[in-house]
């Protein structure tokens, strides 16, 4: 689990905003390179979801969400009060993985990087509202993804949708999204969304 924070990075795990977008994939490749993970995944949601928001800041929810994950999966979120943040930051990455802006939150997008590219890009969306059944449904997802990339079979039926599993883009070029995400964050900045 590794949260971005408003601004500055402080003690311990995350990084600020800013920071992030700017070194997106330069994280992925030092956690790829130092085992740290083999896949990666966004934890993407609205303002108004707040089951979501209580899951990603209850420190428990936190720790067991971390300990799942391991060494297998690094799990993006935003960690923000600051509604057009939160926003933006959606509006980044549904637009670097070319996903529609009507698209329901939330979800998680699962995704690899191999050779500089981003690949087998997968969505699950999720459906609970309150906190103790949200939690359990974020945590049976990424216990899923995780068990599929350690090579079990997945025989586990989930009521999960999953979304959008990109027939089309299975892959984005490396460096057209760090163009994009260059030319983003000079548009956010403008915004003030710090």
């Amino acid at each position: 689990m590794v949260p971005i924070f408003e601004q500055g990075k402080g003690q311990g795990i995350g990084h600020s905003f800013d920071t992030f977008l700017r070194r997106f994939l330069d994280i992925c490749e030092e956690h790829l390179k130092n085992d740290r993970a083999k896949a990666f995944a966004f934890i993407l949601y609205d303002f108004s979801d707040n089951a979501t928001k209580q899951v990603l800041r209850n420190q428990g929810g936190f720790t067991k969400l971390d300990r799942l994950s391991g060494q297998e999966l690094s799990i993006f979120f935003l960690h923000s009060e600051n509604k057009r943040q939160l926003k933006g930051f959606n509006e980044i990455f549904l637009h670097a993985f070319d996903i529609s802006q009507d698209s329901n939150l939330p979800f998680v997008l699962f995704f690899k990087i191999i050779d500089r590219e981003v690949k087998d890009i997968e969505i699950v969306e999720l459906e609970e509202a309150n906190i103790i059944f949200a939690f359990e449904e974020l945590y049976r997802v990424i216990d899923v993804y995780v068990k599929k990339l350690k090579g079990y079979k997945n025989n586990e039926k989930t009521s999960n949708k999953f979304i959008h599993i990109f027939e089309s883009v299975k892959r984005i070029s490396a460096e057209k999204f760090i163009e994009y995400l260059v030319t983003k964050i000079g548009d956010y900045t403008g915004q003030h969304l710090l």
